[in-house]
């Protein structure tokens, strides 16, 4: 069974902003690997008995664990909330569990899903694997599969928007005010590698939206953030809040 190389020795299918993120913050250590062999692994089905992992699951985790398995690396975050800056950075991790990962079958969607360290953050909801090549999350660790991202290349993308513009101005996060303003913004791109049905990145010289909706459809809500950069950006998003 052959895999790509590790997404470190063959970065190609990302963007160059991608790429840089993974050339200036990323690293690789020992991934987790199975204690036995992975045909051993054992799942629950939908009814809650133990079986053996479908080949389709097997596929997926190894294809992960050798494309990604072992990287790491660091997103810069910067908003205002209430007047206020706030910057931190959040470390990713790409490994699963080995013997200890838990798997579950999809209802909804089908196929199946495993849980994998993600965001190396405090959380009740796990990160996710979908066989169809999906991330998704749940809500409080033990909730039906909600997805995030179509691919784990779309995640690194939008992490990579995520950490350059943390460097540009952050604008209030100011519920309806600032939805008025992303849709009063002209002149922005939308950055197809880094956005999806309910994430969308749209960006130009000096101004980038990030305008996202909750994974939680049974508490829908929307999301967006405004950054600029130089004064021509400036004063672009100071007229849509006017306008909006």
């Amino acid at each position: 069974m052959k895999y790509r190389m590790h997404i470190l020795d063959d970065p190609s299918e990302l963007s160059e902003r991608a790429q840089d993120l993974l050339r200036r913050t990323g690293r690789r250590e020992r991934p987790v690997r199975f204690e036995v062999p992975i045909e051993m692994w054992r799942v629950r089905d939908r009814t809650g008995r133990l079986v053996p992992a479908p080949l389709e699951l097997i596929i997926r985790c190894e294809g992960f664990e050798q494309r990604f398995g072992g990287l790491r690396y660091q997103v810069r975050h910067r908003w205002t909330l209430d007047e206020a800056r706030y910057e931190t950075a959040r470390s990713w991790e790409y490994d699963h569990f080995g013997v200890k990962t838990g798997a579950w079958q999809d209802p909804v969607r089908g196929g199946w899903y495993f849980e994998w360290l993600g965001e190396r953050v405090s959380k009740p909801c796990r990160d996710l694997l979908h066989t169809d090549g999906g991330v998704g999350t749940d809500v409080d660790g033990g909730s039906p599969y909600l997805p995030v991202a179509p691919s784990v290349t779309h995640l690194i993308e939008s992490h990579a928007l995520t950490d350059a513009v943390s460097v540009w101005r952050p604008w209030p996060v100011a519920g309806s005010a600032a939805v008025s303003a992303a849709e009063a913004l002209g002149g922005l791109v939308e950055v197809p590698e880094a956005s999806w049905e309910t994430s969308r990145w749209r960006l130009s010289d000096s101004v980038a939206v990030f305008d996202s909706e909750s994974w939680d459809r049974e508490n829908p809500s929307r999301r967006v953030r405004i950054w600029s950069r130089n004064e021509v950006g400036h004063r672009e998003v100071r007229n849509a809040f006017r306008s909006g």
